[in-house]
């Protein structure tokens, strides 16, 4: 009788086990070597629109901030064939809102700001943490230019500011993609 049961427990686990799902496999964020153009490149995503009859390519984030963004991205007409180059930009924060707009790189050049939107991502009873999304347009010859070293700017405002930096391996791969 004892191995009767052993057996039924043994088949009914079985059985059991057989229909259970597998739990689903999450792919791990491919990792990316910041110094290797190829590495880089290969991360960049490009997509075609047939409504608009635009192509768009999006660089990976490349902010060393956890919940901050930076990164290149263009769209590409089929109608005429042109570009246009944005460096993109989500800034993370606590504390009272910044209102980014001003853009300064190193070189003392003006980037002119684009503000998509200002989130509040949370509060508690004495701070809030806030999100500003910015683009900030250039030219292909801008970046062409800063491809040998890092494009390092800083955006401002009334309330504070904060420096990125696109790796120039960064740069030179985006270029090699999106053209």
């Amino acid at each position: 009788m004892k191995d009767l049961m052993i057996a039924m427990l043994i088949t009914g686990a079985l059985i059991l086990t057989g229909c259970a799902e597998p739990e689903p496999s999450i792919a791990p964020r491919p990792k990316i070597n910041w110094n290797d153009v190829q590495s880089i490149a290969s991360a960049i995503s490009i997509q075609h629109d047939d409504l608009k009859k635009t192509t768009s390519f999006k660089g990976p984030n490349s902010s060393k901030g956890i919940l901050d963004t930076v990164l290149l991205r263009a769209w590409k007409s089929d109608e005429g064939g042109g570009f246009s180059y944005q460096i993109y930009v989500i800034d993370y924060y606590h504390g009272d809102w910044r209102f980014y707009d001003k853009a300064f790189d190193s070189k003392g050049n003006t980037l002119n700001i684009t503000l998509n939107s200002r989130d509040v991502s949370s509060c508690d009873y004495s701070t809030c943490a806030h999100y500003e999304h910015l683009g900030m347009n250039v030219s292909r010859e801008y970046l062409e230019k800063n491809q040998e070293n890092d494009i390092v700017f800083k955006v401002s405002g009334n309330g504070g500011e904060e420096t990125f930096t696109i790796p120039s391996a960064y740069i030179k791969a985006f270029l090699s993609v999106a053209k």
